[in-house]
């Protein structure tokens, strides 16, 4: 074999290994793509597809006597699986069962693409997807007025009466209004 032919061969993987490793770790460090964040339309089709199960999740956490409640697909420990991180007061959390009636309901959502659902400040919000800096999902209003929040760069209205697209961004935000995060 000749010198060229050895060294492409050699060099050829080499190359590949490097561009697959640095996908890998752009993925990895920047906790997702955001080619594969979902958009505005992909959330619309996807509240009108599961309208009932978000409905009655969204039901069911509004009547509980919580100021926030935070349920994750992937929790920390694998005996929080079917508990949720809830407070009465500022910063005093706790954790508690989900109720029998929820769980497969949020299964469900959990199948269907949701990561984290959480109710806070009269909204409950259902994230798709999340890095480290941003979060994307739709957010249901409990007062029918348009959800606000320091971090929220985008809040659009979908097709469905108190549902909403949201964009939660900490760098974007920050840089809008430096003085709320001093």
């Amino acid at each position: 074999m000749s010198m060229i032919k050895k060294t492409v061969i050699i060099i050829v993987p080499i190359v590949v290994a490097i561009i697959i490793a640095v996908i890998v770790l752009m993925g990895i460090y920047e906790g997702g793509f955001f080619s594969l964040a979902p958009s505005y339309n992909k959330m619309d089709r996807f509240l009108r597809t599961n309208i009932d199960e978000l409905s009655y999740v969204s039901a069911a956490l509004s009547r509980l006597d919580y100021n926030s409640i935070e349920i994750r697909k992937e929790p920390l420990s694998e005996q929080d699986r079917y508990n949720m991180k809830v407070n009465r007061e500022y910063l005093i959390y706790e954790t508690v069962p989900i109720s029998d009636e929820l769980v497969g309901h949020i299964q469900y959502l959990y199948e269907s693409g949701v990561d984290v659902i959480s109710h806070s400040r009269n909204s409950i919000n259902f994230t798709m997807w999340s890095n480290m800096d941003e979060s994307r999902g739709i957010i249901y209003s409990t007062t029918g007025k348009v959800p606000d929040g320091e971090q929220l760069v985008t809040v659009k209205q979908l097709s469905i009466e108190n549902w909403y697209y949201y964009v939660h961004n900490y760098k974007k935000a920050k840089s809008r209004n430096p003085e709320l995060f001093q």
